[in-house]
């Protein structure tokens, strides 16, 4: 019998499809076998939320144009075929930054005033866009297994720019029992880029972030990646090699 995997790229699209061919060999085809299913959902956005406003980060990016992608994807399906490709391609947020904020139950726990000197609402609203992306693939990866009627026996996370330098390990080398988090030698602490989740940890990986905004009560946060690393079973490891692809 088959095993099933999902692939999820998700966030702005920026250098997308300079990146997909590099994530393809070194990556997704690295890890799975044959003997898998393979299913790849690319939940993409046109715009971008622009600079960082934080010295050595203040990188901007041009909005991409919707045909252009859509040609392109077509090109990938064509090629790819062993893929089972599917997308949501968003001109913008799916949702409002007030309505996103308004689901804060304490926008004072999350302060990010001491960093860099940029402001506290940029930074959230960075990290609050980043999670609810997640929370949308995750109900796209639950309405996927009741339509095909089967689990993925993992799910793979992997930010739309990202080039792959090196091949990764297969599947059965990484920990079950745990989620893998990729990281980039550079940056050690910028470990939320990509990762591999065994399937008992989908709710706590893709809905656990927005829960920590709605319902935190006493825990602070000055970060982001506070938010993503806090409360999964985790460790750190190689999953290729890699850099953000900036053009």
């Amino acid at each position: 019998m088959n095993n099933n995997a999902i692939i999820i790229m998700c966030g702005n699209c920026r250098t997308f499809t300079k990146c997909f061919e590099s994530a393809y060999f070194n990556i997704i085809m690295q890890l799975f076998d044959n003997s898998y299913n393979i299913h790849l959902y690319l939940y993409l956005k046109l715009t971008d939320p622009g600079p960082k406003h934080q010295y050595g980060w203040n990188f901007k990016y041009d909005n991409i144009e919707y045909n252009e992608l859509i040609n392109k994807l077509n090109e990938f399906k064509s090629i790819y075929k062993l893929l089972n490709l599917e997308f949501k391609i968003l001109n913008d947020n799916e949702i409002n930054d007030n309505e996103l904020l308004s689901q804060v139950k304490n926008r004072n726990l999350f302060n990010s005033n001491n960093l860099f000197g940029y402001s506290f609402d940029h930074v959230l609203l960075r990290g609050l866009h980043c999670h609810y992306n997640f929370e949308k693939c995750g109900q796209y990866i639950l309405e996927k297994e009741k339509l095909i009627n089967k689990e993925f026996n993992y799910i793979i996370y992997i930010r739309p720019d990202l080039f792959f330098t090196n091949k990764c390990n297969s599947i059965e080398k990484y920990n079950n029992d745990l989620i893998t988090l990729g990281c980039n030698h550079l940056y050690y602490n910028n470990n939320d880029h990509l990762a591999i989740i065994p399937r008992k940890y989908l709710n706590m990986f893709f809905f656990g972030r927005m829960e920590i905004y709605r319902n935190n009560t006493d825990t602070i946060f000055s970060e982001p990646e506070q938010v993503y690393r806090y409360n999964i079973p985790y460790e750190i490891k190689d999953i290729g090699n890699y850099y953000v692809k900036r053009d």
